[in-house]
């Protein structure tokens, strides 16, 4: 495993970029990514695999190339939201890409979940805007099956507590919440909310590709009261220095990448 990755492209000559926006060249892109939103996180990430290579840093999009347990497969870190999630996606699968695991974080909405806990999507509310433009709300944001079993049956056999269900996506972050809305989607049983989820399912949906997601919590109802400054008020835990949630977003990347492996392995089966 590296240590530590440099920030340092590499430029390959007599090679032309065959994507708008993610200038990587496409022998670099295989049929594995895991799409973070957080730089950070797509780092720690890659610093669980071997052989670790950055292959673009554009757009405040990182495309990193790697293997785990000799298995090749590429973590793209997205930023925020539904719009950028989708250019990543679009040209990850032009360039080969047809397997994706969002690694992320989330708010809890149940009265049992705090910082730390750790979510596995079966489905989204699809409240943001991205996915609108692929299919009509009425279709619904669904993860792939085959996807979100391998991430339960890892998870379970790491002995990690977690919740499995339904969650919900929107754009507008620090947009005034609904209080009704919320508590019709918290009685309904839906477990947290994010921001990219249902544009990774749609696309999903739409383009043919297989995606699930799971997610570190760094809120909700069992979490301490965590002071922020501003004209709305948020609690979340600090990224960089709670224990809880680094602890969890250390079990969501292992889950993440030994669920990516066990897929890639049994696509590996049968095409031999």
């Amino acid at each position: 495993m590296v240590e530590e990755i440099k920030l340092i492209v590499e430029n390959k000559s007599g090679s032309e970029y065959t994507q708008h926006h993610i200038k990587c060249h496409d022998e670099d892109i295989t049929k594995y990514c895991l799409i973070p939103g957080d730089h950070i996180r797509g780092k720690k990430i890659a610093e669980q695999m071997d052989d670790v290579r950055l292959l673009s840093s554009t757009r405040a999009i990182f495309v990193y190339i790697g293997t785990y347990k000799g298995i090749p497969m590429n973590i793209c870190s997205t930023g925020m939201g539904g719009p950028q999630v989708a250019i990543a996606m679009e040209e990850l699968a032009n360039m080969g890409a047809d397997t994706f695991i969002r690694v992320g974080s989330c708010g809890a909405m149940q009265d049992d979940m705090g910082v730390g806990d750790i979510v596995i999507a079966t489905a989204t509310n699809r409240e943001g805007g991205t996915s609108h433009n692929y299919l009509p709300v009425s279709f619904p944001a669904v993860s792939d099956f085959f996807v979100t079993r391998e991430l339960y049956d890892v998870a379970n056999e790491l002995g990690l507590k977690i919740h499995i269900g339904v969650v919900t996506a929107g754009d507008a972050f620090y947009a005034p919440k609904d209080p009704e809305a919320r508590s019709l989607l918290k009685k309904a049983g839906v477990l947290c909310g994010e921001m990219e989820s249902d544009t990774v399912f749609i696309l999903g949906n739409y383009r043919g590709l297989r995606a699930g997601a799971l997610f570190v919590s760094d809120g909700g109802p069992k979490a301490k009261e965590i002071k922020s400054r501003g004209s709305t008020q948020i609690n979340i835990a600090n990224h960089a220095s709670d224990e809880d949630f680094l602890r969890g977003e250390d079990n969501i990347i292992k889950i993440a990448l030994e669920a990516m492996y066990r897929i890639a392995s049994k696509d590996k089966n049968k095409r031999t």
